[in-house]
């Protein structure tokens, strides 16, 4: 956003998460904190020093038609969308938390929150992002299937195209929404901050990280066999969310005592890319399970890049695209940990060198610098277009 177009705009950040733990919504605070009057509301504490936050309850009260036993899935299953999104309870505690204000731009997180922002009426316009592909978030669910996303879908037919803008992560998911619902959105990748750092040399034997949560979906199990598989004298380093859950237990179990394999510590994300720095390759190999796994293009995708490293990826389009665009690394030819430990086999320290140079000579340009600089043009052209 321009200072030259509206200085003291005041503008809504709104999520229905805890938004300290939100990346694309902290990547807009802290770029719009310095053009505009920014506020924050979403579950949990103020995500930024300085920038006023209204909390909102994530677990309310329940009142009215909906203290009745079924009334959430009877509204549903009936498709009463637009009483169900009247009497939702968020919706209700959080209207009764923000009504008293005014805002010129809300920036509107996820599908969730755009009956709450149109309820809301601000005075120039809505900024909707839409952090994946909606309508199947949830798709290995029958019942999300068969409750949400038809309720999902009415709100990318219904309320969406009457935002003043739209933002998503990915040009698969771009394509998809214009395919099936006929609006268009702007592409805003989850780059991460950009990072003054250096590549570290390459180290033998070559060190090999992935970072992210232990999801069954993702198949991470694929890179220990990989690895265990491998001729080429290789480390993997797993930053993994210690969930308790079977299956990371199932993936310590496949790692054995196997001493190249190691489960490190998790780290504070604010700390994670020089973490990472230590290392050589970053492996990105994530199952296309999904629809949103398929179109994936991960924080943890951007992270390797800002800590100069080879990124190596499954066939994942969005991936593959920058991959080959700048030179950061090699992709399997499929999903399997045969075509993995393929790709293993071919390493050398001179070919990972090149990648790890090319992430550093890359690195300004694919940093969330850049992307938000895309929000900030959105908001300019709301306030413009209002203006006229």
């Amino acid at each position: 956003m321009s200072a030259a177009v509206s200085p003291r705009a005041r503008i809504l950040v709104l999520t229905y998460t805890p938004i300290d733990r939100e990346p694309r919504a902290l990547k807009q605070i802290r770029h719009f904190q310095h053009h505009a009057d920014v506020t924050t509301a979403g579950f949990g504490p103020a995500p930024v020093e300085d920038v006023p936050h209204i909390e909102l309850d994530a677990s309310p009260p329940v009142r009215g038609i909906m203290r009745i036993p079924g009334a959430y899935t009877g509204l549903l299953g009936l498709r009463l969308y637009r009483w169900f999104d009247h009497v939702k309870p968020r919706n209700v505690a959080a209207f009764t938390r923000l009504s008293g204000h005014e805002w010129d731009v809300i920036i509107a997180h996820d599908v969730q929150t755009l009956a709450l922002a149109r309820a809301l009426s601000p005075r120039k316009g809505i900024l909707v992002d839409l952090h994946e592909y909606a309508p199947r978030q949830n798709e290995n669910s029958i019942l999300w299937r068969m409750l949400i996303a038809p309720y999902f879908r009415w709100i990318c037919r219904v309320q969406v195209p009457e935002a003043a803008a739209v933002t998503t992560v990915g040009q698969g998911i771009v394509d998809e929404y214009r395919r099936r619902f006929g609006f268009e959105s702007t592409l805003v990748v989850n780059a991460t901050p950009f990072q003054a750092l250096e590549p570290g040399e390459v180290s033998v034997p070559i060190r090999l990280v992935h970072s992210g949560i232990p999801a069954p979906a993702r198949k991470l199990e694929v890179m220990i066999e990989a690895v265990k598989a491998t001729s080429t004298p290789v480390t993997l380093d797993l930053f993994l969310i210690k969930d308790g859950s079977e299956y990371y237990q199932q993936l310590l179990d496949l790692a054995g005592d196997d001493d190249r394999i190691q489960f490190r510590e998790p780290v504070p994300y604010a700390d994670l890319v020089r973490t990472l720095n230590g290392y050589d390759v970053g492996l990105s190999v994530i199952a296309p399970t999904t629809f949103n796994l398929a179109w994936c293009l991960p924080n943890k995708f951007f992270d390797f890049i800002q800590a100069r490293l080879g990124v190596i990826v499954g066939p994942s389009p969005e991936m593959v695209r920058f991959v080959e665009q700048y030179g950061i690394g090699a992709v399997a030819d499929d999903f399997s940990a045969a075509a993995l430990s393929r790709v293993l086999d071919s390493l050398t320290p001179q070919k990972v060198a090149e990648w790890k140079e090319a992430s550093h000579r890359n690195a300004r340009e694919l940093s969330s610098e850049e992307q938000v600089k895309v929000w900030g043009a959105e908001v300019d052209s709301i306030l413009e277009h209002a203006r006229r």
